[in-house]
């Protein structure tokens, strides 16, 4: 090989890194790669039919709802009366000592507590701690605690006031 064809082909290489760094940014075929993490790539037809199932759940959950609203004057009654009888038995004082090991979870402290009748309704003590985030705060150890003690009590306690 000559001098002037190797310069020919080293321009020709040149020639076609430059076009490939040109029109690299152009290809833009839908592959996984293009697809940021965390993302998934979904037809329109699908996402349209996920999006109707989405209403109709939300439709129904409000019906649900709206059923369950009109309900509770009902149980209101039963509550009060039940209520009434709760603080007839909670008249006394009871004492408790709380052990909370490693691995426990708001559902195990809540049956506990209610267990030694410190609560009367675990799942909403646990509803507490979770809406109001003291479950991420629980504290392994021994507490004592009584059933005059509210909710926001109980938690200061078990979260140590963190």
């Amino acid at each position: 090989m000559g001098k002037q064809t190797t310069r020919a082909f080293a321009l020709g290489l040149l020639l076609s890194a430059i076009l490939i760094l040109i029109f690299k940014p152009f290809n833009n075929v839908h592959n996984e790669s293009s697809v940021k993490e965390g993302y998934k790539q979904v037809k329109i037809s699908d996402l349209e039919k996920l999006q109707q199932e989405k209403a109709q759940l939300e439709k129904k959950y409000n019906s649900l709802l709206a059923e369950k609203n009109t309900n509770t004057p009902k149980q209101e009654d039963k509550n009060q009366t039940t209520t009434k009888n709760a603080d007839n038995q909670q008249d006394s004082l009871i004492k408790y000592r709380l052990t909370i090991k490693s691995g426990m979870t708001p559902s195990e402290i809540g049956k506990n507590l209610k267990a030694a009748k410190i609560i009367n309704d675990d799942e909403k003590f646990v509803q507490y701690l979770i809406k109001r985030k003291y479950h991420e705060k629980i504290q392994l150890g021994k507490f004592n605690v009584t059933n005059k003690m509210n909710f926001k009590q109980i938690a200061v306690i078990i979260t140590k006031g963190k």
